[in-house]
């Protein structure tokens, strides 16, 4: 079902997409930082909801859902929902870079950038579905694949915690831990000290922009281009940084796809998201208040049971 309107960011209540636009020319609410210029960016920046309005549009399922909550995805095009702008803004940053590669694409040679392209995928049941996905920049001659992402801070290493005492991996990730104890399940302990036990390396791209990536090449593959190399590009408001992306195999990607295609084209509703790393999105998901409702309980970090020791300083 299509878009109802936005939730607004000062009053927090539903509000027409035409008024937002209208109150935001008019110099927003107090509050609200919104412009006219940005409303109008994330109103362009939305894919049909509706699987046949996405088809006609050329879109079906993307790289971008299958790399998402599918349940999301699926909630969104069969009920009605309202979208926060505030929740939007970084998708809305995010399609700025895209002008600008477009726009050296069209003054280079050898270069694809925002460029649909589409493959079919066919399942076990008979259900042949459409698939799309639009790199952001393609280096035809390096056959290289780059994808541009904005966020709050680019990634400095890549951080590992490991247990002293078994030499297990506890976590690891782009980012320090800001807490002084970081709980182990290795080792009698059973806690330490999180900057004794930190190992810092090159920055790493996150999973799924790795996947993000994979399913690019693949999609490639399928229409004539090879990639062999990918890079994400993080920026933000300071600087860049570029990692260099260690692609699945073709074989892998493959099946990878078919495991998040036959779980979006699933009759039943796909499932809430249990990874920790992925829970984030739940944060951000228009969705969340009917995701709820059918899974009869809350979702992301706030389902996540706390331990929380007295003598631990965060």
């Amino acid at each position: 079902m299509p878009l109802s309107g936005f939730i607004c960011d000062a009053l927090d209540a539903p509000i027409a997409v035409t008024d937002c636009l209208a109150c935001a020319r008019q110099g927003a609410l107090p509050g609200c930082h919104q412009t006219a210029p940005v409303i109008a960016g994330i109103l362009r920046g939305l894919r049909p909801d509706d699987p046949a309005a996405a088809l006609q549009a050329g879109l079906g399922l993307t790289v971008t859902t299958l790399i998402s909550c599918v349940r999301k995805a699926r909630l969104m095009r069969n009920t009605t929902y309202w979208l926060k702008p505030a929740h939007a803004y970084w998708a809305y940053r995010g399609q700025l870079m895209h002008g600008v590669a477009a726009q050296y694409a069209a003054e280079a040679e050898q270069i694809v950038a925002e460029q649909r392209f589409a493959m079919t995928v066919s399942l076990a049941d008979g259900q042949r579905i459409h698939v799309t996905g639009q790199p952001d920049l393609v280096l035809v001659d390096r056959r290289h694949v780059i994808d541009f992402k904005t966020t709050k801070s680019v990634p400095t290493h890549w951080r590992r915690y490991i247990c002293p005492e078994t030499d297990q991996l506890i976590s690891e990730g782009l980012y320090a831990l800001r807490r002084k104890w970081i709980e182990c399940p290795h080792c009698a302990p059973g806690r330490h000290e999180v900057k004794t036990i930190e190992v810092t390396s090159e920055p790493r791209a996150k999973l799924h922009h790795v996947l993000q990536l994979s399913l690019y090449r693949l999609l490639l593959h399928r229409n004539g281009l090879e990639v062999e190399t990918g890079e994400i590009i993080y920026q933000d408001m300071d600087t860049q940084c570029r990692v260099a992306v260690d692609l699945l195999s073709l074989v892998d990607t493959e099946r990878y796809l078919m495991e998040r295609v036959t779980l979006a084209a699933q009759a039943e509703l796909p499932p809430i998201l249990i990874d920790e790393a992925e829970l984030w999105q739940c944060g951000f998901c228009p969705a969340r208040d009917e995701c709820e409702r059918i899974h009869g309980g809350p979702v992301g970090k706030a389902a996540q049971p706390k331990t929380i020791n007295p003598l631990e300083e965060v």
